[in-house]
């Protein structure tokens, strides 16, 4: 059986998503570096046709979006389940998961740790107004986030699942971020859950160089 193979770059968070999944299971996997702009440029096109990141393929079989293959890889091999049997657990880590997609990336990524991280390192001028736009959005995914997991050591339960490996890049790198570390200091178990998480081995092996 070939070893599973995902194409984005290293420091992408939803690329860390899935290569964290894997790491989790145990599972062995090549990364195919795809440079900042190569998304939107063939070969990769044919990979994803919406120019996203990551990009996955196993035994002949590829696949896009993070969600499907974050499942796929759950499915597809059998150690160390990461989605909840438990019927509100695993609600719980799907609303998590949406949370990110639908509201956690535009605001934390794209507003902030873009203008933040990615910017400089492009030569490009951070946009202070996007920055402040993002934030009140930023703060609210915190606070929700914070306020479903509750007491629990996981965001969706007793055990890690799908939703902390959405979770923990995106934290991960806002932590870092002079806007982050203030909104995390207001979620003592949220930032005890992230040390938690930067402890693990499948973080510590799947974490971008330079980080």
């Amino acid at each position: 059986m070939a070893r599973p193979i995902v194409y984005g770059p290293a420091g992408s968070t939803y690329v860390w998503s899935a290569r964290l999944a894997l790491a989790e299971k145990g599972v062995a996997h090549e990364l195919v570096e795809i440079g900042f702009g190569a998304h939107q440029q063939e070969p990769h096109l044919s990979r994803h046709p919406f120019a996203k990141v990551p990009a996955f393929e196993h035994d002949g079989f590829a696949l896009y979006e993070t969600q499907a293959i974050l499942r796929y890889i759950d499915e597809g091999f059998p150690s160390a389940p990461l989605q909840p049997t438990d019927l509100h657990q695993f609600a719980r880590m799907n609303q998590i998961i949406g949370i990110v997609d639908a509201y956690a990336w535009r605001a934390i990524a794209a507003g902030i740790i873009f203008n933040r991280v990615l910017a400089p390192r492009l030569g490009l001028p951070a946009d202070e107004k996007a920055v402040e736009r993002a934030l009140p959005q930023a703060r609210l995914c915190l606070s929700e986030i914070a306020r479903l997991q509750g007491e629990q050591p996981f965001l969706a339960g007793e055990r890690i699942s799908l939703a902390d490996l959405m979770v923990v890049p995106l934290l991960y790198y806002f932590a870092r971020q002079p806007e982050g570390a203030a909104a995390l200091a207001e979620h003592s178990s949220l930032r005890a859950w992230l040390a938690r998480m930067e402890e693990r081995q499948s973080f510590q092996v799947t974490k971008p160089p330079g980080l």
